[in-house]
């Protein structure tokens, strides 16, 4: 499962939630369970074991959380992991230059910049090891036309960020190595031009097969916005979280999970719906 939880925060600054609130959150995770949750815009552990059992899963937070220059006083959005205690699990180095992409690639950066690592961790599964990352890439540049023309400044540094992980993805290819690439990717890769898909990662298509593991997911979620007291509700039918991977994977299925229209009015849960991927691992595919 992805899931970003809107500033979820013990401090309680950005976006107010009482009791009731993390309760409903918390049900909505334990009817699915997923063995894994990437999780973004989580303030600390503390936070996400509100929702997510603690004697059952284990937490991993970005080692962004670690890094003093990379971190903003008060509330931080935090990427993340947690794991159901069963599996074999361990940190693996995250992708640091996501959050100054600019000066990653010796470009001359347009403001400070301390964004969102790729966090991830290595999943050990039929004796094989296969790397989760989790990312949240920069907001401001949703259309696939605004990417195109880089004129914001939030598509230049999404079109960085984009570099970065062509190159991850290019090198985890190389090495034949399983992965899974999912998360908040600020970006409207809509269902309806499914070879945009692939473009958003590669110019070409010598680097390798990608497997688009939200393809032809339409979006459905209802979401809540309090504003000077008064509440604002939006219905966005095209995703911005996805998910990719190697092809060592068979899909079986793919949905996101709205909230209904009850819980929305009622509750203050998050501005996006949590995306549940059930696939089966294929090691063969490289042998």
């Amino acid at each position: 499962m992805t899931w970003n939880l809107q500033w979820l925060s013990e401090q309680q600054q950005k976006v107010k939630r009482n009791e009731q609130d993390y309760t409903t959150l918390k049900q909505i995770f334990l009817i699915y369970e997923p063995d894994i949750l990437a999780f973004q815009e989580v303030d600390s552990a503390a936070s996400l074991q509100r929702i997510v059992p603690n004697d059952q899963y284990q937490i991993f937070m970005s080692s962004r959380i670690k890094n003093k220059e990379d971190i903003f006083n008060g509330v931080n959005q935090f990427t993340g992991f947690a794991v159901k205690n069963h599996l074999t699990v361990k940190e693996h180095p995250d992708i640091t230059t996501l959050s100054s992409p600019a000066l990653a690639l010796g470009k001359k950066p347009y403001y400070q910049q301390k964004l969102r690592y790729g966090s991830a961790i290595t999943v050990s599964l039929n004796q094989h090891d296969i790397i989760v990352v989790n990312v949240h890439l920069k907001s401001g540049c949703f259309t696939p036309k605004q990417l195109k023309n880089n004129r914001k400044k939030s598509c230049r540094t999404l079109n960085f960020q984009r570099t970065l992980l062509q190159q991850w993805i290019k090198q985890q290819q190389i090495n034949k190595q399983p992965f899974i690439l999912v998360g908040d990717f600020n970006h409207r890769i809509a269902f309806k031009t499914t070879n945009y898909a692939t473009k958003f990662f590669f110019s070409n298509n010598k680097q390798g097969p990608l497997k688009w593991l939200t393809n032809n997911v339409k979006g459905n979620c209802l979401t809540k916005k309090i504003k000077n007291k008064k509440v604002y509700y939006r219905h966005y039918k095209e995703l911005i979280d996805h998910g990719f991977s190697s092809e060592h994977f068979n899909i079986t299925s793919v949905q996101q999970l709205p909230y209904s229209k009850e819980q929305v009015s009622t509750y203050q849960l998050s501005d996006h719906c949590p995306i549940i991927f059930d696939f089966s691992f294929t090691p063969f595919v490289f042998s």
